[in-house]
């Protein structure tokens, strides 16, 4: 029978899905077995010890001693790790079982210290009368058969359930059966006419205890200050690369608490995503991680990158750092005769603003797109308010006419003053753009309806243009 058979069988675990209330519960059940194992073993040993006199067996009725307290101590470790996270301790209880090996590593190391006092004083001349009889063989084979059995359930149990304290009380009881088998030896000896075995063997018990001691308590200290678990990260990265929309993991931090594993991720991905294509990239980046850490935790957070992006997606995402912008549409790119490079582009605003705050938001937004594109040398903006945009046509337009479109445009009372008039020829057609002065106290809405109306006249006028921008100032800018 396999031990993961014997492990079901223990837990009267049939294989089926468990979930965590159960696997706690199973947890919680191991580590009374070893309540129990621990209990028997400590009885049978240190009758047969003070029997026999064996520093070999009292040494191991010691160690049994401890191994029951570590027993105890992962039982009940095990009932608070497992318990949910609360208020005051929000990542739950998982350290517990840090600590608990901590605490099973020092009982061991204390026993050494002892063990190792004693045979050094009976291999300098200390007398003690070792009684081997047939007891004393009995109770250390049964001893080597039970730490045989609850050291791999406990193993089993521990890395089914990813549980450090499990793992530290299976290596108590792994221990166990080198230095069974080790007194065993001495005892042979000392029926052979060689007592000096008996310490020896004492101290071989020791040495293997101290080694597994320190381990135990080198990887408890490591959980504890949030070690990283060698090389999960990098199979964590390596499993992300197949992601779709994840450019790249730009950090990841990943640290255990009991059985649960807390994977904290930086990416980036291309910063014009939707923000449903952003959490549909968060819940793939989790199945990924789980696939590599069942049991985690996981937080992405996003870094957004430019790579990939052409000229007009690099726009719109400067633009989507304006919460005030509903949209940007319409943004065209012309290069004129002399080579300079610009832009015209409808943006759309709530009719809530003021004249004033429109023109300073599109003031800012204009600076910010001629600082971080550097190869536009100009931007026309032309404000409106939500669900308004333009259309045109191509042809050519006479710069004499010009002074047609000023008269025309300033018929309108409420436009103050027209400037910055420009006929922009290109390869992408003819566009005019210009600036009117509005009286500030006029809304949001009556001032896009005023730029619609001019644009509209000089559509009419010349109805052969490309384009028509105009951009509506308020006086106090003037």
């Amino acid at each position: 029978m396999g031990f993961t058979r014997i492990l079901q069988v223990f837990l009267c675990f049939e294989g089926k899905m468990e979930t965590n209330q159960t696997a706690n519960q199973h947890k919680r059940r191991i580590a009374f077995y070893s309540v129990l194992v621990g209990i028997t073993l400590t009885s049978l040993k240190l009758s047969v010890g003070l029997l026999t006199g064996s520093l070999g067996i009292l040494s191991e009725a010691l160690h049994s001693l401890l191994d029951l307290g570590a027993a105890l101590i992962t039982f009940f470790s095990v009932r608070i790790s497992t318990k949910p996270p609360d208020s005051r301790h929000q990542f739950g209880h998982g350290k517990m079982e840090n600590i608990s090996a901590l605490a099973e590593a020092l009982l061991l190391l204390i026993t050494c210290a002892w063990i190792v006092s004693e045979a050094v004083q009976r291999l300098t001349g200390k007398e003690v009368r070792v009684e081997v009889t047939f007891w004393a063989f009995l109770v250390m084979g049964i001893s080597l058969v039970l730490d045989v059995l609850i050291s791999r359930l406990l193993y089993a149990g521990a890395r089914k359930y990813q549980s450090q304290a499990l793992a530290a009380d299976g290596l108590h009881y792994s221990s166990d059966i080198l230095s069974s088998a080790v007194v065993i030896l001495g005892l042979v000896g000392v029926s052979l006419g060689v007592p000096m075995l008996d310490p020896i063997a004492a101290l071989g018990v020791a040495i293997l205890v101290t080694i597994a001691s320190l381990r135990l308590g080198k990887q408890a200290i490591d959980e504890l200050l949030d070690q990283a678990p060698r090389g999960l990260a990098d199979r964590i990265v390596a499993k992300l690369q197949a992601v779709p929309m994840l450019e790249k993991v730009e950090r990841i931090r990943v640290r255990r608490s009991g059985a649960h594993i807390f994977v904290d991720l930086l990416v980036s991905a291309r910063r014009l995503l939707t923000v449903s294509n952003s959490q549909f990239l968060i819940q793939q980046i989790e199945v990924e991680v789980k696939k590599v850490a069942p049991t985690s935790d996981v937080i992405v957070q996003f870094s957004p990158s430019a790579n990939g992006e052409n000229f007009f997606e690099s726009i719109q995402a400067i633009s989507q750092r304006f919460p005030q912008i509903q949209e940007l549409h319409n943004i065209r790119s012309y290069l004129d005769s002399s080579g300079r490079f610009f832009i015209s582009q409808h943006v759309e605003l709530a009719p809530t603003l003021s004249l004033q705050e429109a023109h300073d938001l599109v003031d800012v937004l204009e600076r910010t797109l001629k600082e971080e594109l550097p190869q536009i040398d100009d931007v026309e903006t032309h404000i409106e308010t939500i669900g308004v945009q333009g259309n045109g046509s191509r042809h050519a337009l006479a710069p004499e006419r010009l002074r047609i479109l000023r008269e025309e445009v300033l018929r309108d009372p409420r436009v103050l003053e027209v400037h910055d008039i420009q006929n922009h020829q290109s390869t992408q057609g003819s566009m005019i753009s210009c600036h009117i002065l509005i009286r500030n106290e006029l809304p949001l809405e009556e001032a896009h309806q005023v730029a619609t109306m001019v644009e509209n006249r000089i559509k009419n006028l010349f109805p052969f243009l490309d384009e028509v921008v105009v951009h509506a100032e308020p006086t106090s800018t003037k």
